[in-house]
């Protein structure tokens, strides 16, 4: 009896076996990293700042109190002589100038009637034959009426028309003006006439260079002669002004070397709205120019350099 208790033990045991359900298996991480390290209790967790792009301001250039003036003319190498600087309403010679800077500065070259070009120019040097200063450059430059001023320095030109030289009008204002000058027969060699208004005040005024003189550039004899002049409208009235010149009345011929005046440009360098008038210099082997200024019928001249003098 006890051996049939068993047995049937037995079988229910196995038949609980077979219906209890079966259990999922185990797959075996075939992984090789190590797992994460948990974080430490008492630690805080600090978050990382997001960068931010702080915006800059783009700050304008700081505006300009002081310009030097250079005037150039292309030989083999494009040559710059210091005319002097101009700083608000004072031009300032070319001694004062060189004192305030004493290095190479940056350029804008405005050339006639309205051209501009950039260069930078070497500190300047003084030359002890023409008793002038010179600024050198590696740049090579062309044109007429090379004026140039620091880098950012605001000039204003406006439109300057070259008439025809052959108006009879404008070649009687010559005439007229060299006989009140003693010369009673006046030849033409060189004349040019421009039309520009200096003042902005919707008026033209009439420039006019003329000159006389023997191609050699040694000698001068009575009647010969070189000159700039103005014509302007005062009130009802229009008057003629000399601007530069010299007119010769030796009946001998002399060794003069002569200075040959031509008008080379029209621009206001000193910021009063009136624009200067630029008198390019000729002599044999030797150049430079000067800068005048209009005052209703005043003719000042602001600056000068001559090469050599």
């Amino acid at each position: 009896m006890k051996t049939i208790h068993f047995s049937l033990l037995v079988c229910i045991l196995l038949l609980s076996a077979c219906n209890a359900p079966a259990s999922a298996p185990t797959v075996e991480s075939t992984s090789t990293s190590s797992p994460a390290p948990l974080p430490d209790a008492t630690s805080t967790s600090t978050p990382i700042p997001t960068s931010t792009p702080i915006p800059t301001e783009t700050q304008a250039p700081a505006p300009l109190f002081f310009s030097p003036i250079i005037y150039g003319r292309k030989f083999d190498k494009t040559a710059f002589i210091l005319l002097g600087g101009t700083e608000g309403d004072v031009w300032l010679s070319p001694e004062i100038t060189v004192a305030r800077f004493a290095d190479s500065l940056d350029y804008d070259v405005h050339t006639f009637p309205n051209g501009i070009v950039q260069i930078t120019g070497n500190a300047p040097e003084f030359s002890p034959t023409c008793k002038s200063y010179f600024v050198g450059t590696d740049a090579t430059v062309e044109g007429t009426g090379m004026i140039g001023v620091a880098k950012g320095w605001q000039v204003t030109q406006r439109n300057a028309e070259e008439l025809s030289p052959d108006n009879r009008f404008y070649q009687q204002t010559v005439i007229d003006w060299l006989k009140t000058e003693g010369i009673p027969s006046p030849q033409f060699d060189i004349l040019r006439v421009f039309r520009v208004d200096i003042e902005g005040d919707g008026v033209d005024e009439i420039f006019i260079n003329a000159s006389h003189l023997d191609e050699s550039q040694h000698t001068t004899k009575a009647g010969d002669y070189s000159v700039v002049l103005m014509r302007k409208v005062v009130g009802n009235d229009a008057v003629t002004l000399p601007i530069a010149g010299d007119v010769y009345h030796s009946q001998e011929l002399e060794i003069t070397f002569p200075l040959t005046y031509s008008l080379a440009n029209f621009m206001d360098l000193n910021q009063d709205g009136i624009l200067e008038v630029v008198v390019d210099i000729q002599k044999w082997e030797g150049f430079g120019a000067i800068v005048y200024q209009i005052d209703d019928q005043d003719v000042i001249q602001t600056l000068r350099a001559v090469c050599p003098q």
